[in-house]
Order: C-alpha cells, then structure tokens, then sequence
C-alpha cells in the first residue's frame, strides 16, 4: 500500500513532487491548525488501520522534510502540562504545492488505492473496521464496458475480463454482508419502536367522555 498510493509520486510546485503520504499530511495540517506529530500519527492511522500504521519514524522525518521545503512551519508551545510540544501549520506555499499536486491526481489515485485494498482484502473475512474502512472510499470501478475491447481474443484480454468478474463478484459479497447487517438494524430498531408505542400505549390515561347532557340544562 505504501508504495502503490502513499509511495505515488504527484508533480506539483516549480516541477516537484509529493508522495502520496506527504499528500495526506499535509492534508491533515491543511484541516487541523496547530496539530502535533503525535495528532498526525494517530489520525492516519484511524483512517488507515488495520491495513497499515504510521509510525514517529515515519512521520517525523516526513515533517522535516515538509519544513525544510517550506510547505509547513514548526512552532514550540508549552502546553498547560507545562510541557514542551511542536505544533504545525501549513504554508502559503504549502497549499499552493498541495492543490497543484491534487490537481487532476486524486481521483485516479483513490481508485489505484481502492484496486489494490481489493486484491489483498480477496478471501479475508469482513469485520466491521475493514466495512468502515470500505465506505470510506469512493473507489467504485464504473464504466469497464468502454475498456474492454469485445473483438480482441488475446489471452490478455481475455484475464482481464475474468478479473473485472470477479473484482465485481468480490464487491457484490461485501455489498450483501452490509446490506445484511442494515435489515438486521432496522429490524432491531423497528421492535424497539414497537415496544416503546406498545408501553406508551398501555401507560397513557383514558379521557373521560361525558355524556350527560343534564350539566348543560342551565346554560
């Protein structure tokens, strides 16, 4: 994964580069002012785990980078613990090189990101962390019709009709182990609401009904 999105090299300011990491970093600075390393760390890894984990290593040396580039700034705070911390903040020119390098990139990139977690996820029990981690994603492969050239009987072609079956084969299983688990949500939800208007009901008091019309001889 590393190498095939955050390892992806974007071309951006005066003809640099950004990986696809220092990409999402400064993303996340962009997003959050004044964030830490360790802020940076746990917020990729949120996102990311359980298929991979940022590590101080990892990180740090990438802000380094960033600053020695002058994408991002480093200021030290003293926190109310009167503790010594580093804060971020993305540059002018930071931004300016974070929207070159997305410009006309991130789309392709997700979808390079979406195939990849595909194949290694193939055969792997569903949880709940790795269906959160899927809807995150906007990764759906359409149009594979316009790709597929119906008058070329190479080998070639041929497995890459058979991989798209079953790419889609593979997504239509995780599509019905969720759909699976929303009916059995509304289920859920739909006896509580039968129980809680059943006790309403039971609880509530009759209004009396007065049917005497003698209280009304005087008016």
């Amino acid at each position: 994964m590393k190498k095939i999105f955050f390892g992806k090299r974007f071309s951006g300011y005066h003809g640099s580069s950004l990986s696809g990491l220092e990409v999402l970093v400064l993303s996340l600075i962009k997003n959050n002012p004044d964030v830490t390393g360790y802020d940076i760390i746990q917020e990729v890894n949120n996102k990311f785990k359980p298929i991979w984990n940022a590590s101080a290593g990892t990180i740090y040396p990438l802000l380094e980078r960033l600053i020695t580039k002058v994408f991002v700034k480093a200021k030290e705070i003293i926190d109310e613990n009167n503790r010594k911390k580093k804060i971020y903040t993305i540059t002018t020119k930071g931004i300016e090189e974070l929207e070159k390098a997305l410009k006309g990139h991130f789309k392709p990139s997700l979808k390079t990101l979406g195939t990849f977690i595909r194949t290694i996820m193939e055969g792997v029990k569903i949880d709940d962390n790795t269906e959160q981690m899927f809807s995150c994603f906007p990764f759906c492969d359409r149009g594979y019709e316009h790709d597929i050239d119906e008058n070329d009987i190479s080998r070639k072609n041929i497995e890459y009709i058979k991989t798209i079956i079953k790419n889609l084969k593979h997504r239509r299983k995780g599509l019905q182990h969720r759909l699976k688990k929303i009916k059995n949500q509304i289920e859920y939800y739909e006896n509580i609401l039968h129980k809680i208007i059943e006790i309403r009901e039971s609880e509530a008091k009759p209004i009396p009904i007065i049917d005497d019309d003698s209280e009304f001889d005087n008016f």
